[in-house]
């Protein structure tokens, strides 16, 4: 089973919009795929920045009252997640079956 995992990496934000503190407007982030098969781990990973809409007064959180929890769904109303799984699984079973490899000449240089 592969096991996906978000990182946020950082918050570009600005400073103050009307009256509101340190707004996030920008996401950086990196998305995970584990695959343990056999004691050995396979990983593919992703990395994105995304912009996020302005706040209102009814639904800003504090940035420092902010959890991962909150900004991954933010992330996550924006872009396929489905779609990055799928990429992402393909990534790891290419590394479990490939279908190219690159080898060393088998004469000598």
């Amino acid at each position: 089973m592969i096991q996906f995992n978000w990182i946020i990496l950082a918050m570009k934000c600005k400073v103050e919009v009307e009256g509101l503190s340190d707004v996030v407007i920008t996401i950086h982030w990196e998305y995970n795929a584990t695959k343990d098969i056999d004691e050995k781990t396979y990983f593919a990973e992703s990395y994105g920045v995304t912009p996020v809409p302005m706040p209102s007064r009814d639904n800003f959180i504090p940035y420092k009252e902010l959890t991962k929890g909150q900004v991954t769904g933010w992330i996550e109303d924006i872009l396929n997640i489905t779609t990055m799984q799928l990429a992402l699984e393909a990534n790891i079973e290419l590394q479990i079956n490939p279908i190219d490899v690159t080898l060393l000449p088998p004469f000598e240089n």
